[in-house]
């Protein structure tokens, strides 16, 4: 490890950053103090895995002094987002936070989004729960029956099936008038800004009126829209806060040796989402710093922000005001009532994270054992894929100790293998070599390939011609017993050592062939996500014809009728069925295999 002279460090406020190879940024932090704060990396005391490694890597430091630890926060926070160093690890997923989006249209929408940067849009969110959030988009949809369709089905000014079963007003053919439609527009601003009393009040009203004058169909349109936001409501639980305004809550705690923050997110008086991170205990600043990358990530800001806790500095609401570009008030007091709901959920969770640690604390000794190293803490899966032999590529999923790092994930068009997995795998970790001798990867202490001895000893080849001693093995389903209903304890699963004739056999519960299986199934679905897309882009109609089921006829049926078919994450079975007519088993697997593809 290299060393410094603190004597050389200014103790002004600013941030620094450790370097690695060709000066690649690896960690950022901020201090009140540069000279106290870098202080604690070069003494004596017993430091967390992830920092030892970090520190092992560093080949260098710099420094940059700001005016007021108002300015470091925001420089911190903009190179943390921007250069995504390897060892800042807060907040892996934030980026994933999903939104119900009203676009900035003439005939505006309601969709499905993870993107936030729009100014002119609106934004309800976040949740942080997809699968519950899509639940929430259709009662939406009931509740307020605006057009669903993409800009250039619009244009066409034909009705659909959506006006047919009045799920849509029509705009497109003008069977309703810009002002009534904006009335709709405007019942979901109301409804977002936590409005939610006027808006049912009107909508009651309107239906009393036409059932008393006898005009019972369109009395039945709103009393289905009341009863949609009826189960919404039903569906979150609604919140005594003291304040009109939405707000977010950031929790940090100490439960039973686990560190953690916990969010609960405010909405109109209702809890839209709860969710709890954990994290290093060692982590520095650890709640400023979560709450400095959750909105650099997220750039949704709401008017109040309670951050439970001694440790946030007054700087923290003029750095959070200075990124939202208008004022964002900071509690660190009150609010009784919400922190021991933050408390609860993190009792909670704390025990599900612990049960897990349990679970697997018998992992990584099981794969230094196996892989004959020291010590593993960051481990790829290679997978290769292909359409008929058509864009073959490689793809690498990364996992450090034991969670996915998906900005570490990499994809390879592979250039010189054709549908020839051995020779794919050769190339693919003779690039990624490469790759970590110029720094622009982190190498790896241990390889898991997809594949047999073959793509193993490829793998293994490539990675002794580059001079790595990192770990490599492979995982394959046994040829013998892969046809063969067995009830015995032995999994299937084979898993090859380079050298070894016979491959090792493991129980079906070892820790250790559970998580080697969890990296190649996620690897698989990266890379055929990847290969798809790319079939998107030379073939309009091809990638359909991978489903069972699908044939030329209908795949272009499908397109016709669903031309922005593989743009439309807010897809159901049920959508997709009304729209294109096919049946139901497959308008399923069409659902799941866009899914794969956006």
């Amino acid at each position: 490890m290299f060393k410094i002279n603190l004597s050389d460090i200014s103790a002004s406020p600013g941030i620094y950053l450790f370097l690695g190879k060709n000066e690649r940024i690896l960690y950022v932090g901020k201090a009140k103090s540069l000279r106290q704060r870098l202080a604690s990396y070069f003494n004596a005391q017993k430091k967390s895995l992830k920092t030892e490694k970090m520190l092992t890597a560093a080949q260098g430091l710099r420094t940059i002094i700001t005016k007021n630890e108002v300015e470091a926060f925001l420089l911190e926070s903009n190179l943390i987002k921007t250069e995504q160093p390897k060892y800042n690890v807060l907040l892996k997923d934030s980026k994933g936070y999903p939104y119900v989006k009203l676009t900035n249209e003439e005939y505006p929408r309601l969709i499905y989004t993870h993107q936030t940067d729009d100014p002119k849009s609106l934004y309800f969110g976040p949740f942080v729960n997809a699968g519950e959030l899509k639940v929430i988009l259709e009662f939406l949809k009931d509740a307020f029956p605006l057009r669903t369709c993409s800009m250039q089905e619009f244009n066409k000014g034909k009705i659909c099936l959506k006006y047919q079963i009045h799920k849509c007003p029509g705009p497109c053919e003008k069977f309703i008038t810009k002002d009534e439609y904006d009335k709709f527009t405007g019942e979901v601003k109301k409804f977002f800004s936590g409005d939610t009393e006027e808006v049912q009040k009107q909508l009651k009203e309107r239906m009393e009126w036409y059932a008393v004058n006898m005009l019972y169909e369109y009395a039945a349109f709103y009393r289905d829209r009341l009863a949609a936001i009826d189960t919404l409501f039903a569906r979150q639980r609604a919140v005594k806060t003291g304040d009109e305004r939405n707000l977010d809550l950031f929790y940090r705690h100490e439960l039973r040796g686990a560190t953690g923050v916990t969010s609960l997110f405010v909405r109109g008086g209702r809890l839209i989402g709860v969710k709890t991170h954990f994290f290093s205990p060692d982590e520095n600043d650890l709640l400023e710093r979560f709450i400095m990358q959750f909105y650099s990530n997220v750039r949704q800001f709401p008017e109040l922000i309670v951050a439970e806790g001694d440790e946030v500095s007054d700087a923290i609401a003029e750095a959070v005001s200075s990124m939202a570009g208008k004022k964002v008030t900071v509690r660190k007091r009150g609010y009784a009532d919400l922190i021991a709901l933050a408390a609860s959920n993190a009792e909670h969770a704390t025990e599900e994270y612990l049960l897990k640690a349990a679970a697997n604390k018998d992992l990584f000794p099981r794969l230094v054992k196996i892989a004959d190293k020291n010590s593993i803490y960051r481990v790829e899966c290679i997978d290769i894929s292909h359409l008929g032999g058509d864009n073959t590529v490689g793809v690498s999923v990364v996992s450090e100790d034991g969670i996915f790092i998906k900005k570490e994930y990499r994809k390879y068009k592979i250039k010189s293998a054709g549908n020839n997995d051995v020779q794919a795998i050769k190339e693919l970790m003779s690039r990624k070599m490469t790759n970590v001798s110029d720094g622009s990867e982190s190498a790896s202490d241990l390889y898991i390939i997809d594949g047999g001895v073959s793509q193993l000893n490829a793998a293994v080849s490539a990675l002794r011609s580059a001079g790595s001693d990192s770990a490599c093995l492979s995982i394959s389903k046994s040829r013998s017993l892969r046809n063969i209903k067995h009830e015995t304890p032995e999994s299937i699963e084979e898993i090859h050592e380079y050298g070894r004739k016979n491959p090792l056999k493991f129980r079906k519960n070892d820790p250790a062939l559970l998580f080697m299986q969890k990296m190649r199934d996620e690897a698989h679905r990266f890379a055929i996500k990847y290969s798809r897309a790319l079939s998107l882009k030379k073939r309009h109609i091809s990638p359909l014809l991978t489903i069972k089921g699908v044939g030329e006829k209908r795949a272009k049926a499908i397109l016709q009728a669903m031309p922005d078919l593989y743009s439309r994450n807010e897809l159901t079975p049920e959508m997709i069925r009304a729209e294109t007519k096919v049946p139901m088993d497959l308008a399923e697997k069409i659902a799941a295999f866009v899914k794969t593809v956006i």
